[in-house]
């Protein structure tokens, strides 16, 4: 059995986890997970913890990400980026690593990463 001390700290880092995913505001950098029954099928789960677990340990403001539908990419894990001002960027084939390389190129250095994009 945990002590109330060890409840409390898992209480607290799944709250910020939680937060990312539903305290946002207009301005704010926007990520959807695509997770249609084909998203969830291909692995989106997997990518949706990832962008989750990323933009917490690198401690990003101002990110939401959320959980959408399918987005019409057959049998790959996709999401869409989309920061304040410009055009949604969709990515497809998604995995762990390349949400690394997502977050860093496209939702801290604005540039999206043109080898993951949905053509």
């Amino acid at each position: 059995m945990k002590s109330i001390a060890d409840i409390n700290a898992i209480r607290e880092e799944m709250q910020s986890k939680v937060l990312i995913r539903d305290n946002t505001k207009e301005g704010e950098t926007h990520v959807f997970v695509g997770m249609g029954t084909t998203g969830l099928q291909s692995g989106a789960v997997e990518v949706f913890n990832a962008f989750v677990d990323e933009i917490t340990s690198r401690l990003v403001k101002n990110v939401r990400i959320s959980r959408a539908g399918n987005m019409d990419v057959k049998d790959q894990p996709a999401a869409e980026v989309v920061l304040p001002g410009k055009a949604p960027v969709t990515y497809a084939g998604l995995n762990a690593e390349k949400v690394k390389v997502i977050v860093e190129k496209h939702i801290l250095g604005g540039e999206p990463v043109t080898e993951y994009i949905v053509k």
